[in-house]
């Protein structure tokens, strides 16, 4: 398994979290897609005998989900299976995320579940999702307890319209997932774009074609391809429903207001084997992978049938890439799905204390930033950096020690920095 190989490169992460640990949190970054592992292990990892059996909790409101996980690393692999009742233990995690007495869960543990908690009375919750991940191959035994903890879950929050879900991270499913990061085109086919390009850019290893293409061409790719359109994308179409407010966004404003759809949406990156004119005013490409905009596609596609007509009048922004270096094409991927997500931390810029913040440090001469990459100082001070030196400086190294995403889902941490 290349999986595992590479993660026992991971001597710094094994050597703080432990074998244990440090497998689970690695493949929960591999998973969410997460850079910083060591940022997701500090937040997201439990520690302790009184854990609840929770191993790992994840609160991401930009996503609006909740991920519980239990974890179980076998140091000899010679066995069939993991241990169900590891997987039966998430009906215990489960339990008191949703209803344990408060005064009754540790310190560590206390504030992400009544942050989650807050989270799901204000309607901030999409999906929460059961994982159990081990290294060993997955059974039926673990996702028979696994489905019966799903259908518990399901029903406490049928009302609310949270979807559960659970799921085995065995090691086939993580060797699946690790190989997909350098998945290449899996649709080999000739599709014809029915426009020639606007320009193209050209470079060593590689080929760009920028076009303006259809709404109903793009419907109709997707219509008949589907989720193998992505084969080479970090992330396939996450649906349109009402919870995925930024999809069903797109999908409005393609129903509602078409011809001003190329003004509001980013467009696509599809990456192709070759493309070739094929004169009168049509492109051929041979190959199609959606390396960027898997979102965009999945929500044209999917517009109700009674606005189809529609399609004609949208037009979309698309960039064909063709890359003849083998090497770099990783790298296109990569860098097509790599982006800035908006952090805790980030909601906080405007607030007033951080602006008077601001204003009282330039008194000094001092720049104090407010957002990343809008103003960073060569000092390094500002929101993102002081919150948690100056946390541990004022005595509370444990909730320092936790991780800055911490201290800004805490009100009372928050201010107690930065009052």
């Amino acid at each position: 398994m290349q999986y595992i190989n590479k993660f026992k490169e991971q001597s710094s992460l094994i050597e703080r979290f432990k074998e244990d640990g440090a497998y689970l949190c690695w493949v929960m970054a591999l998973y969410l897609e997460r850079n910083d592992i060591f940022e997701l292990a500090t937040d997201a990892l439990t520690d302790g005998n009184n854990d609840k059996k929770i191993d790992f909790i994840d609160l991401d409101i930009s996503t609006g989900k909740i991920i519980l996980a239990q974890g179980y690393y076998a140091h000899s692999t010679n066995k069939d299976e993991a241990k169900a009742n590891k997987a039966s233990d998430l009906n215990t995690a489960a339990a008191w995320l949703v209803s344990g007495n408060l005064a009754d869960i540790p310190d560590n543990l206390r504030d992400i579940i009544k942050n989650c908690r807050e989270a799901i009375e204000n309607d901030d919750i999409a999906t929460i999702e059961i994982l159990y991940v081990h290294n060993l191959p997955e059974s039926v035994n673990c996702k028979k307890e696994l489905a019966t903890v799903e259908a518990h879950l399901a029903t406490l929050f049928e009302d609310r319209g949270i979807d559960v879900v659970s799921r085995e991270l065995g090691v086939s499913t993580i060797e699946a997932l690790y190989r997909s990061k350098e998945s290449q085109i899996v649709i080999k086919d000739k599709v014809v774009i029915n426009t020639k390009p606007f320009f193209t850019e050209t470079s060593d290893g590689w080929n760009a074609y920028i076009f303006s293409i259809s709404g109903d061409w793009l419907y109709n790719l997707y219509k008949e391809y589907g989720g193998n359109l992505f084969s080479a994308n970090y992330r396939g179409f996450l649906g349109s429903g009402k919870r995925k407010k930024i999809n069903s966004a797109i999908r409005q404003s393609a129903e509602t207001e078409p011809k001003n759809f190329w003004a509001y949406n980013n467009g696509i990156t599809i990456l192709t084997l070759d493309i070739n004119d094929e004169g009168k005013n049509k492109t051929s490409i041979t190959g199609v992978s959606i390396i960027n905009g898997a979102q965009t596609t999945g929500s044209v596609g999917s517009i109700d049938d009674d606005k189809i007509d529609n399609l004609k009048k949208i037009k979309v922004l698309c960039r064909v890439i063709k890359c003849s270096d083998v090497g770099m094409i990783p790298k296109i991927i990569k860098t097509n799905n790599t982006q800035n997500a908006i952090t805790s931390w980030d909601v906080y810029s405007n607030d007033p204390i951080q602006i008077s913040l601001k204003e009282n440090f330039n008194i000094y001469n001092k720049q104090y930033s407010l957002k990343r990459g809008f103003d960073e100082s060569i000092y390094d001070l500002g929101i993102f950096t002081v919150a948690q030196p100056t946390l541990a400086f004022e005595g509370n190294y444990a909730e320092a020690n936790r991780g800055k995403n911490n201290i800004f889902l805490n009100n009372y941490l928050y201010k107690s920095v930065f009052s």
